[in-house]
Parts: C-alpha cells; structure tokens; sequence
C-alpha cells in the first residue's frame, strides 16, 4: 500500500505561502520568426499549501516540466508561454489557488560595433516571474546588463573637462499580461542606450575611441541612467499597459562604495514625462 504521507493533516494547521522546488537547471527553445533562441535556465517553481496539507508532492513539479518541455514538437512562442503551460500542467496534478514559475537565465542578442561594424554577441541576465492567481496571469520580465557612466560634477568643474569614469549595471522590469510583454531584444536596447555609453564584448581601436567619446560628450549620474530607463520604456512602450521598474548600481572608480538608483512608473499615466524630452 503506497500511503501519501503529504495528503495528512501536519501537527501545526497553518497554511503556507510557498512550497515547491528551486534551483532546476534544463534547457529551452524559443522560437519566434525564422530566429531560435536556446536559454539555459535555472527553474523555481513554488504554490501555496493549505493548513490541511502536511506537504506537497514535490515529484510533481518536475513532472510537470519534463511533461511540457517533452511533449512540444516544436520550441515555444515565449518564456512567458511556456510558464503558463507549466503552471497549467502542475495545476492539474497538484491543484493550488497561487503559484509562480520563476526562470533566471542568459540572454544573447549580436551587435554590431559602432565604428568597425565587427559582430559582437552581447549577453544580457533575465529573470522571468509568472503569478498564477485563482487562472489569472501575470508576468515580470527583467533583464539587466552593464554600461558605460562618465561623472558630470566632476567634469563641469573640471577645466581640463576631465571626469571619472565607471561601470553602471543597469536591470529593467516590465509588469504585464502575456500579450503586453515586449521581446527581450527591444528591452535590450533600451539598456543600452540609457547609458552615457554602451559596453561591447569586443572592440576595435576605432570602437574604443567612440566608446570613450561618447562617454565624455554624454555624461550621466547614476540618477540620470534610471530615469533614462523609465522614460524610454515609456515612450517605447506606450500603447501597452505596463508597469516598469528600473534600478541601477554604479560601480564607483574613485570611492569605496557604490552608488544606487531606482524609480518606477507606468504606461498608464505618462503626463510626468510628456514635457521632458
């Protein structure tokens, strides 16, 4: 006889808010287009558990997955897709009012050089939180990389216009329902040209001087990196509903500490920004 010891009633009757597994590393195909992308991604998938429940059948959630990814014969639309069908999946197995698939991966997108014109595989870290709700869905997609700042205090007061220079890594957050999540390629150059400069895995000479160029000629505080974020996500995003985030770190070159910057807005009500571009 097989007893299902997670079916019993637990010593202390208290529900939980999240119990399931984390840190489930395999590999996805998305397909959009003619273009195929392949994330290896590290999987946190969780549920509620009620006060009735001594535990959860934690085999199913990876039955879950290992269903969904096996049975496509062909790769998926979206990340965000492909959430769904897991929840979906573990939520026939395994009923539950709240869970949330949570995916952190790699993404890499080519580049051209700015001078050179060389091709140039840029990565970028994602993170993609999908909230079951009762059926309802919805979606965090983040994605973050590094850039270029150059400090304008220093160089304005400076009467060799010389200035200190950093890294900023920047990540960006997008809140919506599946069909208002935009793809990660416009994301990623909205980071990029939030910064006095973007970074590059590979450069020329000629790329370098560009790069140490426009950092000087576009000089940014940490502060006006986040707000570039907020305002080109708005205006690149304005005709879906959106909630966005932005946090960005400069990772000083000439103190001891870092400094750190976040903001947030909507798509909903974009009057604060109508006057400043």
């Amino acid at each position: 006889m097989n007893l299902e010891t997670q079916d019993q009633f637990p010593d202390v009757q208290l529900s939980l808010d999240e119990v399931g597994i984390t840190d489930f590393r395999t590999q996805i195909s998305i397909t959009r287009g003619t273009k195929i992308y392949r994330y290896t991604t590290n999987i946190k998938v969780v549920i509620d558990l009620p006060p009735s429940k001594k535990g959860a059948h934690m085999s199913r959630f990876i039955e879950s997955i290992s269903e969904i990814l096996s049975s496509k014969t062909d790769s998926f639309f979206s990340l965000e897709e492909m959430s769904i069908q897991v929840l979906q999946e573990l939520n026939s197995r395994h009923p539950f009012e709240r869970g949330m698939i949570t995916l952190t991966f790699e993404f890499f997108t080519p580049r051209l050089t700015p001078v050179s014109k060389r091709n140039s595989m840029e990565n970028y870290q994602g993170r993609l939180v999908t909230k079951w709700k009762s059926g309802s869905i919805i979606h965090e997609l983040s994605l973050g990389t590094s850039g270029s700042t150059a400090c304008p205090h220093a160089q304005v007061n400076n009467p060799l216009n010389r200035t200190h220079i950093q890294r900023a890594y920047a990540e960006l957050t997008l809140k919506g329902k599946t069909s208002e999540i935009p793809d990660m390629e416009i994301i990623s150059k909205i980071l990029d040209e939030s910064f006095s400069a973007p970074s590059f895995s590979l450069l020329k000479q000629e790329d370098e001087q560009w790069v140490v160029d426009r950092m000087h000629e576009n000089p940014l505080f940490v502060e006006d990196v986040t707000r570039n974020l907020l305002i080109n996500a708005v205006q690149k995003f304005k005709e879906s509903k959106l909630e966005i985030k932005a946090i960005t770190t400069s990772l000083e070159s000439i103190h001891k500490h870092n400094i750190i910057s976040k903001g947030s807005t909507s798509t909903y009500s974009t009057s604060e920004f109508e006057n400043k571009n």
